[in-house]
């Protein structure tokens, strides 16, 4: 919880832009305007600089020890612990690399100060999980001549413009914000597509302008007004764009009805107050609820208040023993989770980069790439996937699959990233 104290106090005074970074690798395709010789000599440059990069990766001195600096500003969560047991039980075994683990950090000046701790203790490269001030981290780094990526995040549209093209930014992997969306949407339909229509909605860090969840929410919303038959709006907003402005002007999602569908019950921020811990407990015990919509985490807030009931709470998180728990126990009804292996890309193409081997787009800038989550509908299901989640010896990615990227194109990179559902990753 104090992650989410910094967090939100920071938050709560900026907007971001509405944008990520998700469909930014529509720039690396070749410039139209070309003449065809242009075209061809672009085109057979890239083969070049490809043949170049898998050449050099094929060639790695991996006999040093690469440090490699970790930001986090979370380190007790479940979803922050999965992520540092696959990089310390894991990857540290796997590859000759030292993880150095930064403090629990509460706000932009403790990043600064940490990555300067990173840089005299001989860091070759960070990685970041912290996000008060990205824009800084990256200056800072590339000044200091240390390679910067970041975890699970993406940049904004014109952070990413600005950066894209520095030698020390290697880039970002995770979900962008088109992927948050599609899984808002996703869990919404899950219910009503079985003709559930009266629902309640979490909406997390909503109120503090965090984007991941308002396109989380709208997502969801979008999927009501879709299911709600003729006319039927979220305050006068019938798609994406207008109902995610609608969002970011209100600061909340409002109650009412949407066509046939309802929403009964709303609560936002993260409080942690005696009267917040009620409105929660109120909103799960609303008449004629049928399911609570959690932008984040719903099980720990509602869990106990709908047990006995028919109430179904669907979350965003990560796979934690908790969770499968909670599921078992008729707590926890569906879960879109981040798997902890989807950050071993991000570290394959930053220690590359710190080898001499950066993995660059194909107009030479900095990685931009999305990657979603894990989508658990039970138990059953939950088991299955947190059983490889969960495992240091043979999880998601393994060194022998995580070794193929050491050698690869962009082209290739990008191909593995994309494919990351339980069933394609198993299929790899």
């Amino acid at each position: 919880m104090k992650k989410f104290w910094a967090l939100l106090l920071t938050a709560a005074m900026t907007v971001s832009m509405l944008a990520g970074c998700g469909n930014n690798n529509s720039d690396t395709g070749s410039n139209t305007s070309s003449t065809g010789s242009e075209a061809q000599e672009d085109q057979s440059a890239d083969s070049a600089a490809s043949d170049d990069s898998v050449s050099a990766a094929a060639d790695l001195d991996m006999s040093k020890t690469v440090k490699i600096g970790i930001l986090v500003s979370d380190a007790t969560s479940a979803e922050a612990l999965a992520f540092r047991n696959y990089y310390t039980e894991y990857i540290q075994k796997q590859y000759n690399v030292e993880m150095i683990y930064s403090d629990e950090l509460t706000d932009a000046a403790g990043e600064t100060s940490a990555i300067d701790t990173f840089i005299t203790n001989n860091c070759k490269a960070i990685i970041s999980f912290s996000s008060f001030d990205r824009a800084a981290q990256l200056e800072q780094c590339d000044e200091a001549g240390v390679y910067y990526a970041v975890a699970t995040g993406t940049l904004t549209e014109e952070e990413y413009e600005t950066y894209k093209g520095y030698e020390h930014y290697v880039g970002a992997i995770g979900p962008s914000l088109d992927v948050e969306f599609e899984t808002g949407y996703n869990m919404a339909k899950h219910y009503l597509d079985q003709g559930m229509k009266n629902f309640a909605i979490f909406g997390g860090a909503i109120p503090y302008y965090t984007e991941m969840h308002i396109y989380r929410a709208a997502g969801m919303l979008t999927a009501m007004v879709e299911a709600g038959g003729d006319g039927a709006n979220y305050q006068g907003a019938t798609d994406q764009g207008a109902i995610l402005g609608q969002i970011f002007a209100d600061g909340e999602v409002k109650t009412g009805a949407i066509g046939d569908v309802n929403i009964l019950g709303y609560v936002g921020g993260y409080d942690m107050d005696d009267a917040w811990f009620g409105k929660c407990a109120q909103m799960a015990q609303t008449a004629d609820l049928e399911v609570i919509l959690a932008v984040g985490n719903g099980s720990d807030f509602f869990g106990t208040a709908i047990s006995g009931t028919d109430v179904k709470i669907a979350s965003v998180d990560a796979y934690a023993s908790s969770y499968g728990e909670a599921m078992e126990a008729g707590m926890l009804d569906y879960l879109a989770g981040k798997f902890s292996a989807s950050i071993g890309p991000i570290f394959i193409a930053t220690y590359r980069a710190a080898l001499g081997s950066p993995i660059r787009t194909t107009d030479g800038n900095a990685l931009a790439l999305s990657q979603g989550y894990w989508v658990a509908t039970g138990a059953d299901e939950f088991n299955t996937y947190y059983a490889v989640d969960s495992s240091v010896e043979a999880p998601a990615y393994t060194k022998d699959m995580l070794d193929t990227l050491l050698t690869a194109d962009y082209a290739t990179f990008e191909n593995f990233v994309s494919k990351y559902s339980f069933e394609e990753i198993q299929g790899m």
